[in-house]
């Protein structure tokens, strides 16, 4: 096969990026799957085990039993972003306050803020003697629901995880879903209300069909950056249980189990890919179909 003169230029070109994406991409991968099975690429004693799977697969693990919760949690945390996300942009959408112009910056600023900076402003408002904290279960406790105040934060539950985790992907996906949004037509809006449509056949049958790809894909990448992050499970989870990654955290900083670092890796990186899968599967396909 002849290379040309263009082909050449190509290769000269994108050979920074192959650089970097092996060098930032595909070694720290590669390393991570055979440090689970105890191989080192870096000159460190190798034995080659499956101990480190066994660990995590052991009904009683403490792995296992933190990789379930932090499923769990994240995914509570993307189902009321993503609801309370496009709810809020349809509204935008729809309504069009005046004052949203003026206040629209104060929205950006949880993507603008540090997650370990965000975390601890929150574990401030959910502590037993915050402002939150008390306004809650003092609410709760009047209602008769609970007897005695409810840990809002570093509690068994996630609940301070689910306050942080929120505030952050809330306004992502009011970011991503008022554009698709404001692409719709108005037209259509004004001919269902000329036949009798109320808001919520609006937002069934007009506003979520021809965003539902947009609702896939935002789902997928909220949940994979709950699933990933580590500030806000570090400062506002309890001892116990824990976000997966803490553990990976704690495993590396502070027991040096390596070997169960890599192998809570592996999970993640067949988590990153199965939502990977799920975004091109069923969002950029038709995606492409549509635009022909």
């Amino acid at each position: 096969m002849k290379i040309t003169k263009e082909d050449l230029i190509s290769i000269i070109f994108l050979l920074p990026l192959y650089i970097f994406l092996i060098v930032v991409v595909f070694i720290p991968l590669v390393n991570v799957v055979l440090g689970s099975f105890g191989i080192s690429l870096f000159g460190e004693e190798s034995r080659l085990t499956l101990e480190g799977y066994y660990k995590f697969m052991a009904p009683d693990s403490p792995y296992l039993y933190s990789l379930f919760f932090t499923i769990y949690i994240s995914a509570i945390a993307t189902v009321i972003s993503i609801l309370a996300g496009y709810l809020f942009a349809i509204y935008l959408t729809i309504k069009k306050p005046p004052v949203w112009r003026r206040v629209s910056t104060i929205m950006t600023i949880p993507l603008f803020t540090p997650y370990i900076v965000g975390a601890f402003m929150w574990w401030t408002l959910l502590f037993p003697r915050g402002y939150i904290s008390l306004v809650i279960n003092g609410l709760l406790m009047r209602l008769g629901l609970i007897h005695e105040p409810l840990p809002l934060v570093n509690d068994p539950y996630g609940i301070g995880i689910l306050f942080g985790e929120v505030w952050i992907r809330f306004v992502i996906a009011v970011s991503i879903f008022y554009g698709p949004l404001q692409m719709i037509n108005p037209e259509l809006i004004d001919a269902a209300r000329s036949l009798g449509a109320n808001t919520w056949q609006i937002i069934t049958k007009i506003f979520i069909p021809l965003t539902k790809y947009s609702i896939i894909a935002t789902s997928a990448i909220i949940l994979l950056a709950t699933m990933a992050g580590v500030s806000i499970p570090l400062v506002l989870g309890g001892s116990w249980p824990q976000f997966l990654n803490v553990m990976i955290y704690l495993d590396v900083t502070t027991t040096f189990n390596y070997l169960m670092a890599f192998t809570s890796g592996v999970f993640y990186i067949i988590a990153s890919a199965t939502l990977g899968y799920i975004f091109f599967r069923f969002t950029m396909r038709r995606v492409i179909i549509q635009t022909r």
